[in-house]
């Protein structure tokens, strides 16, 4: 017996090589399952699946009253649309993994492994990453399918079930469908593109497409008219189709799905074709673009930290100013400016900031949609809360991008020069943050608000708004010890998988409260200095606090809990 026959199935490179790729997908830039990665994403997909059952109930609930008759096939479409919706937001998180970079090829080319092998793997852990989704959001809908329309239909046990595996087999090929065709945006900006200029094309379309689909994803889960009125007349279009319906990719597996349970219209088996070469086009397109940007993506991408970029104009201006006024403090300055790169130049740092920000845009878009044309410009309701939700997001995001070091042996230059008063490093953090990110945010709520309002009423629903933005900082910012941007990272410390319904009331009271209370300084201006002064002395009391008080007992922190290095990989080759 050789040694490739003693080797157990479990501990093939190939095997091996899956299972590594699957498990970044969940430990990137963006999403950081690594620790409890199983138990996050079972209660991550178990609160997604409620979503699509819901939509699912909401459209066929009509056919347990009467029978269906062919029709249902509209609904369904419907709600091809809605899964896609929810799987292309899904992608859009694991657009950084989507392809080999630069660390798996200095991982993987030492070792004894063909080029075939590697890439099938990769496409192996996206299918199963996909399909781990697009089953476990549908679970749910899929009994829901199966008894409403088995109902409907008067279909045995046995037809039910096929069904049910019909409805799943169809919302995986969708699923699929559309994680490799937002794959191939991310491949071909690849290839077209070179070096900085596709970093930062990729992330505003990124950060664009994440908005999109928040927003219209609203429309399916709270708005459902405004969708159901968009198709309304499908029905119609199926003896007279146009141009964009036999284009629409939702209408095509809705072909597939009719096919599969039975239905030979010539009109469902032409859709149901176009699904199945898309799906192989898009797949072998995906290939292909993998093979060529391989070699091409190494040669143009170098490590994070690695370059040495010359200072631009603005911040040419503005240092001289900020050193002479607000940066006295040599500790404090050259912290304040190591931010002010990390934020600026590193692409983790931004993804992770965009991510929340889009989020933060794509709610703040629906709560402006929901308010209605007639109270755009009346001051109350969602339209005071457009600040305070799109701020929330924006700091939550610093907060979290905050505990990613840009370079582990960054934190070497600190520990060495680090002073006895430890308050310098962590004022230049706040300052860095309003400087650089609430100040520009509130510059540009006031020039929206302007528009709507008169200047006056803005101004001071911006300075309203401003105060509760400082002190969220302050909140997120509270006896930290670790140093921003330099300390080691352990994931899982969030616990958002935990503590989401916490998280949420939070953000409602944050958005909500001051809301409320807000028309009585509109009403009043004057009240605002009382405003002001009562945070002029919430601020000087955490100060003194930190300053004098805690920081003085503590250490910065720079190494977290160590990290478990994974060597299964080089012992299976």
């Amino acid at each position: 017996m050789n040694l490739r026959q003693k080797i157990q199935p479990a501990t093939w490179p190939s095997v091996v090589l899956t299972r590594h790729f699957f498990r970044r997908l969940f430990l990137n830039e963006t999403v950081f399952f690594e620790e409890q990665m199983i138990q996050k994403t079972i209660g991550v997909i178990a609160i997604m699946s409620i979503f699509p059952a819901y939509i699912a109930d909401s459209l066929l609930f009509i056919y347990l009253l009467k029978p269906e008759k062919g029709t249902a096939w509209a609904e369904t479409a419907l709600f091809i649309t809605f899964i896609m919706l929810l799987i292309g937001l899904i992608t859009l998180f694991e657009w950084e993994v989507m392809f080999l970079d630069r660390r798996d090829y200095l991982n993987l080319m030492p070792l004894p492994l063909r080029p075939l092998t590697v890439f099938s793997a990769k496409f192996l852990s996206l299918v199963i990453f996909v399909g781990l989704f697009a089953i476990g959001i549908n679970s749910l809908s899929s009994v829901v399918f199966a008894m409403y329309l088995s109902e409907s239909r008067s279909y045995g046990l046995f037809s039910a079930v096929l069904l049910l595996l019909t409805h799943l087999l169809v919302m995986l090929a969708a699923s699929c469908f559309i994680f490799f065709s937002m794959a191939l945006v991310v491949g071909l900006f690849n290839i077209l593109l070179r070096g900085k200029l596709f970093q930062h094309l990729l992330e505003i379309i990124r950060f664009g497409l994440i908005v999109a689909h928040i927003f219209i994803l609203y429309f399916f889960v709270l708005d459902t008219r405004w969708i159901q009125e968009r198709f309304q007349n499908i029905q119609a279009l199926k003896d007279s189709p146009t141009p964009f319906m036999m284009n629409f990719p939702p209408l095509w597996f809705t072909g597939l799905y009719q096919v599969l349970s039975g239905n030979r219209e010539p009109f469902f088996r032409t859709l149901a074709s176009k699904a199945l070469i898309s799906l192989t086009l898009v797949i072998g397109a995906f290939f292909l673009i993998t093979l060529i940007s391989y070699s091409r993506y190494l040669k143009k991408i170098s490590p994070e930290g690695a370059r040495h970029y010359r200072p631009s104009l603005f911040r040419k201006i503005i240092e001289p100013v900020l050193n002479f006024t607000i940066l006295k403090d040599s500790v404090q300055r050259a912290s304040f400016w190591f931010y002010h790169s990390v934020l600026t130049r590193s692409r983790m740092h931004r993804n992770k900031i965009f991510t929340y920000l889009g989020l933060g845009l794509g709610l703040t878009l629906i709560i402006f949609v929901s308010t209605g044309k007639f109270f755009w410009k009346y001051q109350s309701g969602n339209m005071l809360s457009l600040p305070l939700a799109l701020t929330f997001f924006l700091l939550v995001g610093i907060r979290e991008a905050n505990s990613l070091p840009v370079n582990q042996p960054a934190s070497w230059i600190f520990m060495l020069s680090e002073g006895n008063e430890k308050w310098p490093y962590y004022s230049a953090l706040r300052k860095c943050i309003f400087i650089f990110f609430i100040l520009p945010l509130y510059l540009s709520l006031f020039i929206f608000y302007f528009f709507l309002w008169d200047w006056k009423i803005a101004g001071i629903h911006c300075l309203y708004g401003l105060v509760f933005a400082i002190l969220l900082v302050e909140i997120l910012l509270f006896q930290l010890r670790k140093f921003p941007f330099a300390c080691s990272y352990v994931p899982g410390k969030s616990r958002v998988h935990v503590f989401w319904l916490l998280y949420l009331f939070l953000f409602l009271a944050y958005v909500y409260v001051p809301r409320w209370i807000e028309p009585a300084f509109l009403s009043y201006p004057s009240r605002l200095l009382g405003l002001y002064l009562a945070l002029a002395l919430v601020l000087a009391g955490l100060r003194f606090y930190h300053r004098h008080y805690f920081y003085p007992k503590q250490k910065i922190m720079f190494e977290d809990l160590p990290e478990v290095s994974v060597i299964e990989l080089f012992h299976a080759t």
